[in-house]
């Protein structure tokens, strides 16, 4: 990037050296905070983690007093704390600040760090330890957001209160490592978790949680097997049923992003789709959506005549096949009356189209072309008859 009038003489380059601190406050002892640094290794402790907790026992996670966790009871230190990515299976029970239980999970199983669950849990399943019960106090940034969750009847823009204990974790490895069956059950949770994200409008937090699971609905034999659509019958039936889930995470993935007017990216998961079912009806029909968004009618109305024909009872298609058809009819019509008042034939009367051409005109069409073959013929005769080459 050129930017005019820079010159490198502007930069500065004195030397502060000798110049007093920019805080000379000496610190004093209430100035002191409880430090945490229990699973700090020996050769870490020259830098250790700051806890900042009250005189009530609550620490603020974020040091802005939306996020508080208070330990209730202590746990199994010697397993030490879960690290991003690690599979939690926790207790929770969900209470309004007015204390009403309005909800409980039971062994609540979660990959940690990926979105699959609120906030409040990303954050602070990996401070507690096995074992480790905590009452824990969250704005609804950190919980359900402006649009509440009603099948837990937590209004939109709720805070909430949160009883958790941590009973197990481990770490999964990278994805490609696992056993199918148990990648199989992950993807299928984190795409039915995109789902209920999607549901409450949480679209960015849907798309990576279907992402995600796309990473674990995914198999080394499927790439060296699948070489055209067809061969996906031929595949075991298990792979046969991630695949099935593949595509359904794709095209989920796919109608969350064109919410999020992502269109190119929304294409690409298309493509994902259709590599797998070039047929699939929800594919095409949104394929022909961001078609539109990008301008391209022409073959967006292509692909809806497509679905039409394969999937004659879609009436939603059937209403945008005409919607964009009346649009190109109408479109063709205002450029030809902007090129005969460009070329001054405005009085003129415009060019009908072929689906308003009369019946007549159609069979005058007919007769013209008809003579004119029989003429051809005629030509073709009397230069033969008379060696004309």
């Amino acid at each position: 990037m050129n930017f005019s009038g820079f010159n490198p003489s502007d930069l500065d380059n004195e030397d502060y050296e000798g110049m007093p601190d920019l805080c000379d406050k000496e610190k004093k002892e209430e100035d002191n905070v409880i430090l945490d640094n229990s699973d700090i290794d020996e050769g870490q402790k020259e830098a250790p983690v700051l806890k900042a907790v009250d005189a009530d026992g609550w620490e603020d996670i974020l040091g802005s007093g939306r996020l508080k966790k208070r330990i209730l009871q202590e746990g199994d230190s010697s397993r030490g704390k879960p690290p991003r990515g690690a599979s939690c299976t926790v207790h929770v029970i969900e209470r309004l600040v007015t204390g009403e239980e309005v909800g409980t999970e039971t062994e609540l199983v979660f990959n940690v760090g990926e979105s699959e669950v609120i906030q409040a849990l990303d954050l602070v399943v990996p401070l507690m330890e096995v074992g480790e019960k905590a009452e824990v106090r969250l704005e609804a940034t950190f919980g359900y957001g402006a649009g509440g969750d009603n099948r837990r009847q937590i209004p939109g823009g709720a805070s909430i209160e949160l009883e958790l204990q941590l009973v197990e974790w481990e770490e999964l490895g990278p994805a490609p490592d696992i056993e199918r069956g148990r990648r199989m059950e992950i993807g299928e949770r984190k795409r039915e978790r995109g789902n209920k994200m999607f549901s409450r409008g949480e679209y960015s937090s849907a798309i990576q949680c279907y992402r995600k699971a796309a990473e674990y609905l995914d198999d080394k034999q499927i790439e060296d097997d699948l070489e055209v659509p067809i061969d996906r019958f031929l595949l075991p039936k298990d792979l046969q049923a991630m695949l099935e889930a593949r595509v359904k995470t794709y095209n989920n993935m796919a109608q969350a992003q064109m919410k999020l007017t992502a269109w190119d990216s929304a294409f690409a998961s298309i493509r994902q789709v259709l590599k797998i079912e070039p047929n699939n009806e929800k594919a095409l029909f949104r394929k022909a959506k961001v078609l539109v968004e990008k301008c391209q009618i022409d073959e967006a109305i292509g692909i809806l005549r497509r679905v039409g024909r394969l999937y004659p009872d879609n009436k939603e298609c059937q209403a945008e096949l005409a919607r964009l058809t009346t649009k190109m009819r109408a479109g063709r019509e205002k450029e030809q009356i902007l090129s005969r008042k460009m070329l001054g034939l405005k009085d003129m009367s415009p060019i009908p189209s072929d689906k308003n051409t009369s019946l007549f005109s159609k069979q005058v069409k007919f007769t013209l072309a008809a003579f004119g073959g029989l003429g051809a013929l005629a030509a073709t005769y009397i230069m033969k008859y008379y060696n004309i080459y």
